[in-house]
This record gives structure tokens, sequence and C-alpha cells, in this order.
């Protein structure tokens, strides 16, 4: 019998193109994750590049729901598994813009209880994901760090700043800028070199806050 933990779960509806809103798919991990407007493109954008996301599976589960005597389905939009010595229990989430779900919320309010309860009974949490929660800090950082992370930089380069982060531990940005390149062609330089690596998970950083010259860096030990 599956635990809590153990629930398969894969794409249930295929989302086919429209020219109503934003449709797309996103690799990760070897497939494409499809979205159905920008802010379900910037929620698998922001889960892929999180580092305690073990998996993303897109419309992950169908339930049945009962709405005035009927019975209906519901699949929503993503289900987030964690990695599980980070200790965050998994997440079902249903991705709407605020003005469309505060309008609407007593209308869908019978599939989200029911998923609710679908997912207090198997260890779950169960979010509505509007722009509050998906225009953030992290999906900022993650917008500037990618125009970096295909960027042509010497290994020598790269390997420098590991090198001595490593032997501090953890460091700013602007330390690093400091002790390698100095003086303002330099400095744009090393910007790229120190974007370069935390675009490629090289370098470490807290993705929800602000990066700037201040932000702290570190390299994972193996």
């Amino acid at each position: 019998m599956l635990n809590k933990r153990q629930i398969i779960m894969r794409q249930m509806r295929k989302i086919k193109p429209t020219r109503m809103s934003v449709s797309g798919r996103i690799p990760y991990k070897g497939k494409s994750l499809p979205y159905e407007s920008t802010l379900e493109r910037d929620l698998i954008i922001v889960h892929a590049f999180r580092e305690d996301v073990e998996d993303i599976v897109a419309q992950p589960i169908t339930i049945p729901f009962v709405k005035n005597g009927i019975t209906y389905k519901y699949t929503p939009d993503f289900f987030i598994k964690f990695v599980e010595d980070d200790g965050k229990p998994n997440m079902i989430i249903e991705v709407k813009p605020y003005d469309l779900w505060q309008a609407n919320w007593r209308d869908w309010s019978d599939k989200w209880k029911t998923m609710q309860r679908y997912c207090k009974d198997n260890g779950y949490v169960f979010h509505i994901y509007d722009e509050s929660r998906i225009k953030n800090t992290a999906l900022d950082n993650i917008n500037l760090l990618m125009k970096f992370k295909n960027s042509a930089i010497e290994e020598e380069d790269k390997e420098a700043v590991l090198e001595q982060v490593r032997l501090m531990g953890t460091t700013t940005i602007d330390y690093l800028l400091t002790r390698f390149y100095i003086g303002s062609f330099l400095r744009n330089h090393g910007l790229r070199v120190i974007y370069h690596l935390l675009a490629t998970k090289r370098l470490k950083f807290n993705l929800f806050l602000e990066i700037n010259d201040l932000t702290e860096v570190w390299v994972d030990y193996e």
C-alpha cells in the first residue's frame, strides 16, 4: 500500500494550444512542463530553479467533487514534490489571478475544499497561487541571472572565484568583486562571472532575497 509520500502523480489532462491565453512548455529534468498562462509559466520558472524541489507535475490528479448534488471532476494545476530531507510537505497548487479567484470564490469553493480534504488525508498542502505568491523577488532574481547563464566565461575566472568562496565558506558579491575585479570595466566583467556561477548553481545564494552587492554566496561541499 502506498504511504503518504509514495502516491504517484502524473499528468491527467493534456493542455492544448489556445489563442485566448499564453501557453507553451518549459524543459525540466528531461521532460517538458506545459503552462496555460504567464502566471503558470512564472510559477514553473521559480520552482524549477529551487534546489529544494525534487519534481514538478502539471495537471497531476483528477478528483470528484459534489456541487449542488451533481458530481464533477476537478484537476488542479501543479504538484510540487520537495526533497524529503528538507521536511516541507508536498504541495498541490491551483494558479489563478487574484481578481479572478476573488470574484469566483463561492462558485469554486466546493472543488477547492474537496482538494483541501484530499491533501490533508495524504500529507500534502493545497494552495491558491496568484500574483502575490508568484511575481516575487525569487522570480526577479531568476530573470536577472538567466541573462548570464550561457555567457562565455573563462574556466580560470570561474575557478578563481569558486576557490576563494571555498576558502572563506561564505562571502559577499562585493568582497569577490573587490578581491578580483578592481575598476569599473573589470567590475562589470566580475559581475558577469558571478552571475553566471549563480545562474548555473555553482555558487549558492538565498533565492528569496534581492541580489545586490551584499548578497551572501557559498558553495556546496561534496
